[in-house]
């Protein structure tokens, strides 16, 4: 009896694409100290040398191992040759506006290494708060495909060990960093369980590491980091080198807020550039009530809030509003949150980190026809405002008003579904 055999066609995510081109280049955004790299991989056809296909891929340290992977093939003639290469060129283009890291072209080993040392968060047994089915078969297929990838290149002699995990880091993190920029990088990435990234800034035993009381509630999101110069006198080093910082912070796990105080040590003063960790001492650990986290973690809102005509709600688009032009749209139950990033991870380098700064503010597109901006800082809630109100929607949109919330109300304005701004600030009536 004949023995049938299945052959997956070229439109099938089964199909071994890699095996008919040949490796060209690859772009990464350097924010690994973030905890996340953005890839660009550029293939060349074997057959047709005019022809590339395009890999974009967001990988994560901490959590989710691949938040985001498309493949995008593209044939100089095909009718769908520019649309393809508009889309692949925009998601990259995303990535590369709102993560502020520098772009750097990385070799095959570099790359395999940190695609390698993120996949295995990709599986199916890593605990996460905020998973689906849609999500699994996303990673599923991302795994597959990124599989076929490594089979391709280790096929031709091409594999991770030419690069380490500390090398692979190294390339993709800034080539100067600041004692500040230090201490937060490592709060961040020790609280977030990315522990290769901490021990990176660190001269720290592993285990000390795991062990410390920072990461006794899992996975957190640091969220305020206010750092003051100390001198041995008052915490004195095991060392007796080492120069201490007192740190206060505010971290997100999955149950609630946290308060930290700490003392850091620095083989260098504030002044160092690239000083590591040499030791840290938890002094108190509180768990926030919901009233002490808003207290911790509420900043001023600085809100404009526009009336929208119909036609502007049917085809808006951000790239018409300037500081808007790379975000993309999130769906909130409220309508569509579009957020205008500043393009760099500056706010690191100070001895008062906040989450939120690397933003320069939000928009909302309402359900009930509002297109409310927000932001924390009035310099730029005045710079979204007439960014708004020069671009090519004004002749659509109305103002209601410029207000300014010491009570947070923004992020419960985007989750209530209909909700005006109006009946957020106005009392119903008697």
């Amino acid at each position: 009896m004949a023995e049938l055999k299945l052959i997956h066609g070229k439109q099938s995510v089964k199909y071994d694409h890699f095996k008919e081109f040949d490796f060209e280049s690859c772009r990464a955004v350097c924010t690994r100290l973030m905890g996340v790299v953005a890839l660009k991989v550029t293939w060349r056809s074997k057959a047709d040398r005019r022809e590339r296909m395009y890999q974009v891929m967001h990988l994560d340290y901490s959590e989710y191992g691949i938040d985001e992977y498309k493949e995008f093939i593209c044939t100089p003639g095909n009718e769908d040759f520019a649309e393809k290469k508009e889309e692949m060129t925009a998601l990259w283009n995303h990535f590369v506006s709102v993560m502020g890291g520098q772009l750097e072209s990385i070799d095959e080993a570099c790359m395999l290494r940190l695609i390698e040392d993120a996949l295995p968060l990709a599986s199916e047994d890593v605990s996460r708060e905020y998973d689906n089915e849609e999500n699994k078969e996303f990673r599923a297929y991302a795994r597959f495909r990124l599989g076929l990838m490594q089979d391709a290149l280790n096929c031709r002699g091409i594999t991770s060990a030419d690069c380490s995990s500390r090398d692979a880091i190294e390339t993709t993190s800034p080539l100067k960093l600041s004692a500040y920029e230090t201490i937060n990088y490592f709060i961040m990435r020790l609280v977030d369980s990315d522990f290769a990234a901490a021990s990176y800034l660190s001269t720290m035993n592993m285990n000390d590491l795991r062990d410390c009381e920072l990461t006794a509630p899992g996975i957190q999101t640091l969220v305020k980091c206010d750092i003051e110069r100390s001198d041995r006198k008052k915490d004195a080093p095991e060392d007796r080198f080492s120069f201490p910082f007192r740190c206060r912070l505010t971290t997100l796990a999955r149950d609630a807020y946290y308060h930290y105080t700490l003392v850091i040590w620095l083989n260098g003063n504030h002044r160092a550039k690239n000083p590591l960790v040499t030791d840290i001492k938890v002094g108190s650990v509180i768990k926030l009530s919901d009233y002490e986290a808003a207290m911790q973690v509420g900043r001023s809102e600085f809100l404009t809030v526009f009336d929208c005509k119909d036609e502007m709600i049917r085809g808006f688009d951000p790239k018409y509003i300037g500081p808007f032009a790379n975000s993309t749209q999130m769906a909130v139950p409220n309508g569509w949150l579009y957020t205008a990033y500043k393009g760099d991870n500056s706010h690191v380098d100070s001895s008062s980190y906040k989450l939120n700064d690397d933003v320069y503010g939000f928009a909302l597109l309402s359900i009930a026809g509002e297109l409310i901006l927000m932001s924390n800082e009035l310099r730029y809630i005045s710079m979204l405002d007439d960014a708004t109100i020069f671009s090519l929607y004004s002749p659509f949109i109305s103002t209601k008003g410029r207000y300014r919330m010491d009570t947070p109300i923004f992020q419960t304005l985007c989750g209530a579904a209909g909700v005006m701004f109006d009946d957020m600030v106005e009392p119903e009536g008697d």
